[in-house]
């Protein structure tokens, strides 16, 4: 009994002491100054991006003047926000080392760069993997060199496309015309009129179904943006768009499998899944609650 006494009593310093060390240790990371910002660099004053790859074309990406952001080269579309959060945050990266010393940039991959992005006039430069670090590569950024963990890389490297915004009709549309090959509809003083090739017996004309109609362009957003490289002929349909001082042309490329619609003029192709071919081509039908396909 008293064995077993012993023992307890044994096990119960051997936890309290391993609590105190967890509570010194913890304390004394806190305690720790932070580490300064890899660059002084604000990220929302950052106006222009240029990404140079060592064997792909450049990419140009801009802020306008309400602080969306566009792509203006390679292709000319509006950007995807979430990818350009990505790359404004190394700006203020905290979790870094800094290689000192007399360094042959050759030897990181770093002279010339594999890939560099010039946030306005400040330049990150991007080398190798480091063979030590796991997940880090080198970065170079005036004449210092740092390691930094390696979660950019790839989007830098990426298809030029995958900063495009997936938003079909671009930042906050405002719709005030839509022409398809069964629908024409214009907003007058603030209210639609719709001409149709269906009959008001056939499809729903209501006010309701035609703002859910204008609604789901307004928000539609695709799978993917790809390259387009379809012969105009081919296009099963056009749709023209006017939204408040800009008219969108647009092709429709396929309805199966998937919903595909093109910009022939922008170089590109927007994938949607089969079901928005109702939710975008169609009104609801009268008779059975579904869409019409003529």
């Amino acid at each position: 009994m008293r064995q077993r006494w012993l023992l307890n009593l044994a096990l119960l310093l051997v936890i309290l002491v391993l609590a105190a060390l967890v509570f010194y240790t913890e304390e004394e990371e806190e305690k720790k100054p932070e580490s300064p910002k890899l660059t002084d660099v604000k990220k929302e004053q950052v106006q222009n991006i240029r990404i140079e790859r060592a064997d792909k074309e450049a990419i140009f990406l801009m802020k306008d003047a309400l602080g969306f952001w566009q792509m203006t080269a390679p292709f000319n579309l509006p950007a995807k926000r979430f990818y350009i959060d990505r790359l404004l945050q190394i700006l203020s990266v905290r979790d870094y080392k800094q290689l000192k010393g007399e360094l042959n940039l050759a030897d990181f991959k770093l002279e010339p760069p594999l890939a560099s992005i010039k946030f306005d006039q400040l330049t990150v430069a991007f080398g190798e993997k480091s063979p030590i670090g796991y997940g880090q590569r080198y970065v170079q950024i005036k004449e210092k060199v740092y390691l930094l963990t390696d979660n950019l890389y790839n989007i830098v490297n990426g298809e030029a496309l995958t900063f495009a915004s997936l938003s079909l009709l671009g930042n906050n549309p405002k719709m005030t015309e839509l022409k398809m090959p069964d629908y024409h509809l214009i907003l007058k003083e603030g209210k639609w009129t719709l001409n149709s090739t269906f009959s008001s017996d056939e499809i729903d004309t209501s006010a309701d179904a035609i703002s859910a109609l204008i609604d789901n362009w307004q928000k539609a957003s695709a799978v993917s943006v790809t390259p387009y490289h379809a012969d105009s002929s081919s296009a099963q349909g056009e749709i023209d768009i006017t939204l408040l001082g800009q008219a969108l042309h647009f092709s429709i490329v396929s309805t199966t499998p998937d919903l595909v619609l093109a910009r022939p003029e922008k170089g590109v192709q927007y994938k949607f899944y089969v079901n928005q071919v109702d939710q975008l081509l169609h009104l609801p039908s009268k008779s059975n609650g579904k869409n019409n396909d003529k």
